[in-house]
């Protein structure tokens, strides 16, 4: 594939970022039925990258038909990976937060208690 069929993402994303901060300063103006239209066209112009995006995957799984389950077995790796880095952090947020309440001096103030 050539790097050329990736420019229309590039642009594409640059002329999202133009709509979206123009939609902010015509916001900030008080229009914002004016600001609403922006981000309308903003959302058609993502629409449209999403459209190009589904076509540079067709024409990769044309073009490279082989590296599909390559393609597929990275995916599951990266899932993996990261479903376990989330896990741990979770892990380690559980546990932090069990040891900091086991060590707190202060007193629980309960409705028994009044």
């Amino acid at each position: 594939m050539s790097w050329s069929l990736f420019v229309p993402l590039i642009v594409g994303a640059f002329a999202y970022a133009v709509v979206s901060v123009v939609a902010g300063v015509i916001s900030s103006r008080g229009n914002e039925a004016g600001a609403e239209r922006a981000r309308d066209y903003g959302f058609l112009l993502l629409l449209a990258i999403g459209a190009w995006i589904v076509i540079l995957v067709l024409v990769a799984l044309i073009n490279k038909p082989n590296s599909v389950g390559d393609m597929l077995i990275i995916m599951l790796v990266v899932v993996a990976f990261f479903a376990i880095l989330l896990l741990v952090f979770f892990g380690i947020s559980q546990l932090i937060g069990a040891v900091g309440r086991g060590t707190t001096r202060r007193r629980r103030v309960t409705t028994d208690d009044l």
